[in-house]
């Protein structure tokens, strides 16, 4: 008891920032954000049908990429789910679990990192600053496959520093950037260049050599990229699909190549500028418009924070010594390129507000330097503490009512009333309002995939991105008045079906709607 007293003594502030992460990550998880994102439900329920019939609701075994929407998703996040689920059930809260997770990791992987690169003070400064960020704090807690890769790629990148030291770590490092390849699929662009680069760089100055570490690394890496250049060679046409027992490839209804490829390169730039100076992409399941991705008064210290490591970056080079800062700017240089070919919203740009956030921290701390006084450092310390609290303060009371309607908060007791009215009454059908996909229905039912698969019925197919008409005895269609049957539809449709003499039962941002017979 004397040692733990020792350590906690020593290590209390590492640990009241762990704390602050743990609190902002964890609480109410299942019930804040309310509801559940569309794509957060498909990730949900393709692993609970892995769990529980063996394929994916396309009837893929061990798929290497989910087929979902038609253009397909990142498979990690339900792989990671799956453990979740069957120990809980498939509820909100367990697929949320390894986001939440894998965010509070990724405070201390920042805190190791920082502090094995420069000290145990900057660590810890770096740690407290992706503790109270906005933009990682919401982004921890929900569910979608994007969300993953930061934690994977900071968690590459440390291994790989520890490996510039001890070679075995580099084998650690392949393993967690052959992991990242299937969060996210603007992974398949990044880790390469930055791979590439980063090998050049510390060969030029002595830091990797070949051995049996640095090539099993190699291997390895290169083993678990295979199935997703055989999934690429399937969906360009080289290759047929391919199913077996152990894995699957298959062949999208539309491949999402232009993901990859040129898009609209002025109003890509346009949406880069305002993700990032404005702190706002309009999705409020990943930022909060009057705090922003890091607080709206950050954008001093980010540019600050960019100054210096460009000058950073520019003296190494010029005394010809090695410096880890090159890395956070060819991080930063190939984000920009990705950003300027594709367009990105805040959750598709992860990667780049965790480089952005390392600008600020680096530019808030530098600001203490400068005046060479603890008490600017604690004097921004506190501000962002204060902030923090009133993001806290805002998220868990009104946010909820902020995102409510969109999130269509109360489907599930809806969707669930619905099945009883229907058992009762005989109807024939539930329609379902459009702005309830059909991944959210069998996320909250917990539908059979194997009857999903024989039943549904699409809108638009082929698409990249497939609407429903129906499965079973569900339908996309609710014109008020049209049919007799039960429809589930958002609150503020409530008064059209009162007047078309429906009998409305509410349940919060959604109600049930029928005839009686």
């Amino acid at each position: 008891m004397s040692k733990l007293g020792k350590q906690i003594k020593k290590n209390w502030q590492l640990i009241f920032i762990m704390l602050v992460a743990l609190f902002s990550r964890s609480v109410l998880l299942g019930k804040i954000p309310c509801g559940v994102h569309a794509d957060e439900a498909y990730a949900g329920y393709e692993a609970y049908s892995l769990l529980k019939y063996g394929t994916d609701s396309w009837g893929y075994r061990a798929p290497v990429y989910l087929t979902t929407w038609g253009s397909g998703m990142s498979v990690f996040e339900s792989l990671f789910m799956m453990p979740f689920i069957k120990f809980g059930g498939l509820k909100l809260v367990m697929i949320r679990l390894p986001q939440m997770i894998m965010g509070i990791v990724t405070v201390l992987v920042v805190y190791l990192l920082y502090s094995r690169m420069t000290d145990h003070k900057k660590g810890l400064w770096a740690a407290m600053m992706i503790a109270v960020c906005p933009w990682h704090i919401m982004m921890s807690r929900w569910g979608l496959d994007a969300n993953m890769a930061p934690a994977f790629i900071l968690l590459a990148m440390y291994f790989a520093v520890l490996g510039l030291s001890n070679e075995k770590y580099l084998i650690v490092s392949s393993l967690f950037w052959g992991i990242s390849l299937y969060c996210y699929v603007l992974m398949w662009l990044f880790v390469p260049f930055f791979l590439l680069f980063s090998l050049c760089y510390c060969i030029k100055y002595h830091k990797i050599r070949i051995s049996k570490y640095t090539i099993s690394a190699v291997v390895l890496l290169f083993l678990l990229a295979v199935p997703l250049l055989l999934f690429v060679a399937v969906n360009i046409g080289v290759l047929p699909e391919l199913r077996t027992a152990f894995m699957s490839i298959p062949r999208l209804v539309q491949f999402r190549g232009e993901e990859l490829g040129e898009g609209h390169i002025f109003t890509n730039i346009k949406n880069l500028l305002r993700l990032y100076i404005k702190q706002d992409d309009y999705n409020f399941m990943s930022v909060i418009p009057a705090f922003g991705l890091y607080y709206l008064y950050s954008m001093p210290f980010i540019l600050i924070g960019a100054y210096d490591l460009v000058k950073t970056v520019w003296r190494n080079r010029k005394q010809k010594q090695f410096g880890y800062e090159v890395f956070l700017l060819v991080w930063i240089i190939i984000y920009i390129v990705i950003g300027v070919m594709r367009s990105v919203s805040a959750h598709r740009a992860n990667c780049m507000s965790m480089a952005i956030l390392f600008l600020l921290i680096r530019g808030s701390y530098y600001i203490g330097h400068i005046f060479r006084s603890v008490w600017v450092r604690r004097g921004i310390s506190v501000l962002y503490l204060a902030s923090f609290c009133l993001f806290m303060r805002y998220y868990f009371t009104d946010y909820p009512d902020m995102i409510k309607q969109m999130q269509l908060a109360g489907a599930d007791e809806a969707l669930e009333y619905a099945a009883v009215l229907k058992e009762q009454n005989s109807s024939d059908v539930i329609h379902v309002t459009a702005r309830l996909r059909h991944p959210q229905v069998l996320f909250y039912l917990e539908y059979p995939t194997d009857l999903y698969m024989e039943t549904v019925e699409w809108k638009n197919y082929p698409s990249g991105w497939l609407e429903a008409e129906r499965f079973d005895f569900f339908c996309w269609d609710t014109e008020a008045g049209y049919y007799d049957g039960i429809y589930v539809i958002n609150s503020d449709e409530m008064d059209d079906y009162e007047k078309a003499g429906y009998h409305v039962t509410q349940f919060d941002a959604c109600a049930v709607a029928f005839r009686e017979e």
